[in-house]
């Protein structure tokens, strides 16, 4: 696209010294001579403009075109990320949950230990 907007301007002053040159060259000839020189130098003009509004019209499609895909992938790549926070919370999740449930189950084994301490020391020491 850069290259087409780039390759207007020294089109258009390529297209300005040719028109010039068949204006001069009209000069002292018939003014019919001129005037067709002059039409054809316009006609030449006029075409030049038009491809330039159309390459101008195409760089603005692809421009969107690269705006729209960049939203898509902007957007998708925010729910890959969404979805890896979510998968890495629920891991913590669980692995908090496993510990905590690890050290309910030690704490058990613990208090049924000091239970069982307990009852031999009352039953020593009782009657």
């Amino acid at each position: 696209m850069n290259r087409k907007v780039r390759a207007i301007g020294p089109l258009f002053a390529v297209l300005a010294i040719a028109a010039g040159g068949v204006v001069w060259s009209g000069c002292g000839s018939s003014s019919s001579d001129a005037e067709s020189s002059a039409n054809q130098a316009k006609t030449e003009i006029e075409a030049a403009g038009q491809k330039a509004e159309e390459a101008a019209k195409e760089g603005a499609e692809e421009a969107k075109k690269g705006l729209e895909k960049g939203a898509e992938k902007t957007k998708k790549g925010f729910e890959e990320a969404k979805e890896e926070v979510e998968k890495a919370n629920s891991k913590q999740i669980k692995k908090t949950k496993k510990n905590i449930e690890e050290e309910v189950e030690k704490g058990g084994a613990q208090a049924e230990k000091h239970l069982e301490e307990a009852k031999e020391k009352a039953e020593k020491y009782l009657p």
